[in-house]
């Protein structure tokens, strides 16, 4: 009989004789292998040794790199996914103006909204709160708007602490019943001073802003220093243009071929605020650039102090003062005849303009209705020319040439405008609708300043400055036509809940958005997203590596049950043959073995699981030998025996021990040992 054999990255074994081992157990292994170098039946390889310092620094290093990039990979994502694609929750923000005539509070719900594919859309939405406007609360109060309001303004107040709190607490508390509980503390506030507290000399707005500060950072809300504050003029302006554009929807709306946002025309108590988009950049101070996505709006936003109603009104009485007054000798006080005022009119009032000291209060005067309505569009005229008011101005500005209302280096307005704040309240006073025209507006203001004082309170609900709505009429026809040169055609009357505020809350919101993920950062990725794929399996691969690191630094003991997971198990005349999976931390890729061949030699490790080479495999432990294969018909059998009993078999000279022999590996089988096959052990007759 001749047996042949040859092995093929087999790991080296030593055999022994059990009661050998225990009477000698210094006596070494002696190798498996044949006599002659031809006859080897094992290739000898030397133990791997133990990983060194360096390499453990190294895998150690790798890993935590892995872990730290998956970790910010995944931060990035779930902010960019969950915040800018899935929108967000929603977010609130509170917002006082400190006019001249008084404070009032907006709350601004917004959130985060979903971008449409090829859509430039804004990716902010955003609401006022209440949705449906407030109805008056007072007699004194016959505004119907999304707020609150109090009276008087910061800049009567200078110096009145108690005053100041009674203005602020009222509209805090309001707010609070707006918004969600749980939601206080992370909503912001602002406290935007405006025109009233701009006039003020700078120790008394100092002080006002001071113990307003004191006032809300002891509030519900989130309050900063820099939350409270006198913002200028241009600021009020462009404010005002965002939020005209956001309600008319034209912002992130690109153009290339012309102009598509309207001008702001916003009037207020003490100034007008303009603001309008040109072509080309204009290099002066007017100059405000506007970067929404990656859209730029090229501006140029002013602010005409004095223009506003109150302050309109207040220079025509100022002008009377000078020209017409004469001094009361029983109440020491200046009595004046107005021609915008009504008959039977009769009040005391303070002009701040008849000062020429500037922010030193105003001079008592006594004011009394003398109706004549060609005087009062005069006089209206006369308020709105600045060379009447400013002391630069070399002789009368003739205001059919040129606006009359700017100086000469301001850019004329140009372009289509929405007129916003106090010309709505002009329109509305007098019921008419936005789409009215200006010469509706004279000709409501004519019939309502003929009426007797009585009559005229009677026929409008009860609100402050009923009795300047005479000279309020001409002054805003005025205003546009003459003071700015702007057509009537030019210009539409917008809606009364498009104020200032809104464009503060939409940009505190970008910011907000910003300060998670750049919004430049946010179009650069829509229009490029292949960086988002990019960026995501950049993630995967370093989810591999991270749970490749895990695996390999858990226990050997809680490792090794994980190695062989049997998928399936076959019988064949070969015997059982069971292919398996190995534990992915370890990388060890074997093939599944086919069960349609009947394999030679199968040795079996006891208590192992499936072995790649035959029947079963272990990295350790015993080595019986099972049942040889049948091959040419003849039948041969070795029970109890051992490869290193077979080794002598080979050469004839093989006696059965007394013991079973056993096989130790001097190594663990390294991934190149178990990925190659036995090569064939025939049987042959001799």
């Amino acid at each position: 009989m001749r047996l042949s054999a040859s092995l093929e990255e087999l790991p080296t074994y030593s055999t022994s004789d059990p009661l050998e081992r225990e009477s000698d157990p210094t006596r070494p292994l002696r190798p498996l292998q044949r006599d002659g170098p031809a006859s080897s039946f094992s290739k000898e390889r030397s133990s791997p040794r133990t990983p060194t310092k360096r390499k453990r620094f190294i895998r150690a290093t790798v890993c935590i790199l892995s872990l730290a990039s998956f970790f910010i990979l995944f931060y990035f994502f779930s902010g960019y996914f969950g915040n800018l694609f899935s929108g967000g929750s929603s977010e609130y923000s509170v917002i006082l103006d400190c006019g001249s005539t008084g404070t009032r509070v907006y709350v601004y719900e917004w959130s985060v909204v979903k971008s449409e594919k090829g859509k430039p859309n804004f990716p902010i939405a955003i609401r006022s709160l209440p949705e449906t406007p407030l109805k008056p609360t007072n007699l004194k109060s016959g505004r119907a708007y999304q707020r609150m309001e109090t009276e008087p303004g910061f800049d009567k107040l200078v110096r009145n602490e108690s005053g100041l709190r009674s203005a602020i607490n009222p509209l805090l508390s309001w707010a609070e019943r707006q918004i969600p509980q749980h939601a206080h503390r992370k909503t912001p506030v602002f406290l935007y001073a405006t025109g009233g507290v701009r006039k003020l000399p700078v120790p008394d707005s100092d002080w006002i802003l001071n113990k307003a500060w004191g006032i809300l950072k002891n509030s519900s809300f989130s309050c900063t220093r820099d939350h409270v504050k006198t913002i200028t003029g241009m600021e009020e302006a462009y404010y005002g243009w965002i939020a005209l554009n956001h309600h008319k929807g034209m912002l992130a709306n690109p153009n290339p071929n012309s102009i598509s946002t309207f001008g702001s025309l916003d009037l207020g108590g003490s100034s007008l605020q303009v603001t309008f988009e040109t072509e080309k950049p204009i290099q002066d101070d007017t100059r405000v650039t506007l970067r929404i996505g990656s859209v730029t709006h090229q501006l140029t936003a002013y602010s005409l102090s004095g223009y506003g109603l109150n302050d309109a009104f207040d220079k025509s009485v100022a002008h009377l003062v000078k020209t017409l007054g004469s001094v009361n000798q029983a109440g020491g006080k200046v009595q004046i005849k107005h021609p915008c005022l009504h008959t039977g009119y009769k009040e005391d009032y303070s002009c701040s303009y008849c000062n020429p000291v500037k922010g030193q209060g105003g001079i008592a005067v006594e004011l009394i209705g003398s109706p004549n309505w060609d005087e009062c569009a005069a006089l209206a005229k006369i308020s709105i020319n600045r060379s009447n008011w400013d002391n630069s101005t070399s002789g009368e500005v003739d205001c059919k040439s040129q606006p009359c209302a700017l100086t000469d280096n301001l850019p004329r307005p140009n372009g289509h405008f929405y007129a916003i704040s106090g010309f709505y309240v002009v329109f509305k006073f007098f019921n008419l609708t936005p789409d009215a025209t200006f010469a509706e507006v004279l000709e409501k203001g004519r019939d309502f300043c003929a009426k007797p004082w009585d009559a005229a309170k009677a026929s409008v609900v009860p609100q402050p400055f009923i009795e300047q709505y005479c000279f309020r009429a001409p002054y805003v026809t005025s205003l546009l036509r003459e003071g700015l040169q702007i057509e009537d055609s030019q210009v539409v009357i917008g809606s009364g809940s498009v104020t200032w505020t809104l464009g503060v809350a939409i940009l505190e919101a970008g910011q907000a958005l910003s300060s998670r993920f750049d919004l430049q950062g946010y179009n650069r990725l829509l229009e490029s997203p292949h960086w988002v794929w990019v960026l995501f399996f950049l993630s995967v691969v370093l989810v591999v590596c991270a749970a490749l690191c895990v695996g390999n630094w858990l226990p050997r003991s809680f490792r090794k049950p994980l190695y062989y997971l049997p998928l399936f198990r076959q019988n064949s005349a070969s015997g059982s043959v069971r292919s398996a999976v190995i534990n992915p931390f370890k990388l060890h890729l074997w093939s599944p073995i086919s069960s349609g061949e009947k394999l030679p030699l199968s040795p079996t490790i006891a208590g192992s699981g499936p072995h790649p080479f035959g029947t079963a495999h272990s990295l350790s432990g015993t080595v019986p030998l099972t049942e040889l294969s049948n091959l040419s018909g003849v039948s041969h059998s070795y029970s109890a025996g051992s490869l290193g009993q077979m080794q002598y078999a080979i050469n004839g000279n093989w006696k059965p021990s007394r013991g079973q022999t056993t096989l130790q590996s001097r190594r663990t089988p390294s991934r190149e040992d178990l990925s190659t096959s036995l090569a064939d052990v025939h049987l042959a007759k001799v």
